[in-house]
């Protein structure tokens, strides 16, 4: 938790006039210097010594804040598939110098609404208010520095099969979920752990992430779920591979003052039911369907660059699930007066438990869906739509295939129903259905609601943008019969 304008103090410090052409493959050392696009634009003083510890190593303990980077999306464009967002460049990786300072000018000027609410007295408000920490605007577009293009890369074949298998409490479009007990759930869910990359990427709260260090040690230690990662640094042999556990087993060394640690062993068993990237990473695929295999490896690289910054990286490989590997790369500041309040996330943690009996009761009485006006709209466009329909989203971990259905009535009007997808059928009328000229908007009537924005093209398609809580991604709908 901290303040905006606290954090701004920071915001500026190594804003930059220039580009370097090619970023470095991986952070270490040799990115200190002036500010380029290898050290995110963060200047280190000329002279400036990295400090070492009292046993010879490099200091690189600190309270940072992952929260910085937080309105950062993991793909880049992820955050503009909503009616109404700006254009997005697909090219473009960095904003421009100037760019960057309206954004932390207009971030400064939104002021702290939690520090505001406590002096008025409102404890209560200004605590939720106080939940969600401020973030930083950032220089970079993405998370995903490589592939350059800022995407994760496509999944295996193999990885799309298992995906249909994972539980998830985050419906997909024109979903429904049917929860008959906790295996329904993944493991965030459960409170059990976000898991690695997931655990080292922000969120939009509890952020914060303090590194701690004894002789031969490093250890990680992570505000949400509150997981301490202990890693040994002196050389040890690695366990047995038979030995798994849920963040793997990690094992560091230093080049230079560049802390590597390298995990793998990670538990892969249904039960453990832990998505490589879930949804706590503003940006990442839908539904929270993103499979691991015993081939699941993490190289993580932090170095410091000031007496203020640290820059992260994490390479992610798992060559049974991922056709290539991804990097996460963004820049941490210490903050000595980050608080680290509890994460009460299991104690007296109904929500499992009550998902699953409401929707039991549900299945047993269903209720049906409220009848939806007919639609009025042009006799061509009338006549086009009518018909099936499907189109599947574009997410990269599995694919949906919604089947939805126009029906062109005698008067002219149109009524549209959902009839599933490939993961189950529904058979009910959109919700909030309009038609303006060839604009096409609706909702899936389905246990988390996601909304449709598209377009009746010339090409006899229809394409837009579906979207929800969990993000957004386009979509294109293909006449059946």
């Amino acid at each position: 938790m901290q303040t905006i304008r606290s954090a701004m103090r920071y915001a500026l410090v190594g804003a930059a006039t220039s580009f370097v052409a090619v970023a470095h493959a991986q952070i270490n050392d040799s990115i200190r210097g002036a500010p380029s696009e290898a050290n995110h634009f963060i200047e280190t003083p000329k002279g400036w010594k990295q400090p070492m510890t009292p046993w010879g190593e490099p200091d690189i303990q600190a309270t940072l804040d992952m929260m910085q980077a937080s309105g950062v999306p993991l793909e880049r464009c992820a955050n503009s598939y909503r009616p109404g967002a700006p254009a997005c460049d697909m090219n473009k990786k960095w904003l421009t110098e100037e760019e960057y300072k309206q954004r932390v000018e207009a971030a400064a000027s939104r002021g702290d609404r939690s520090k505001q609410l406590a002096s008025e007295g409102k404890f209560g408000p200004a605590l939720l208010a106080g939940l969600v920490d401020p973030n930083i605007p950032q220089r970079q577009t993405n998370l995903i520095v490589d592939p350059p293009n800022g995407l994760l890369p496509p999944l295996t074949a193999a990885a799309k099969k298992l995906a249909y298998k994972m539980g998830s409490d985050w419906a997909l479009p024109g979903e429904n979920i049917n929860f008959q007990s906790a295996a329904d759930f993944d493991s965030w869910d459960r409170c059990v752990t976000r898991g690695l990359p997931s655990m080292m990427m922000p969120y939009r709260y509890n952020g914060g992430f303090k590194i701690e260090q004894a002789p031969g040690y490093v250890v990680f230690n992570v505000e949400m779920i509150h997981e301490a990662r202990v890693i040994p640094t002196d050389g040890r042999k690695p366990l047995d591979s038979n030995i798994k556990q849920y963040l793997g087993e990690s094992r560091g060394h230093w080049e230079g003052t560049t802390l590597v640690v390298e995990t793998t062993n990670f538990r892969t068993e249904p039960t453990v039911n832990q998505p490589l990237i879930n949804l706590a990473v503003v940006g990442s695929p839908a539904g929270n369907r993103f499979p691991i295999s015993d081939k699941l490896k993490t190289t993580e690289r932090i170095v410091r660059l000031n007496d203020s910054t640290w820059l992260y990286e994490i390479k992610t490989e798992d060559p049974d699930i991922l056709t290539a590997p991804f990097t996460v790369r963004y820049p941490m500041r210490n903050n000595p007066s980050y608080i680290f309040p509890e994460y009460a996330c299991h104690e007296d943690n109904q929500i499992v438990h009550n998902y699953v009996t409401t929707n039991r009761y549900e299945r047993a009485h269903p209720k049906p869906e409220p009848p939806q006006p007919p639609v009025k709209a042009s006799e061509d466009v009338a006549s086009l739509l009518a018909g099936v329909w499907v189109g599947t989203p574009k997410i990269p971990t599995i694919d949906v295939n919604i089947e939805i259905e126009f029906t062109k009535n005698k008067d002219g009007t149109v009524n549209g129903k959902l009839i599933g997808t490939n993961l189950g059928k529904i058979d009910k009328p959109l919700r909030n259905f309009r038609i303006d000229g060839r604009q096409i908007d609706f909702t899936f009537p389905n246990v988390d609601p996601w909304n449709v924005s598209a377009k009746l093209t010339d090409n006899g398609t229809i394409e837009g943008i579906v979207f929800s809580i969990q993000g957004g991604t386009t979509v294109t709908f293909k006449r059946q019969r």
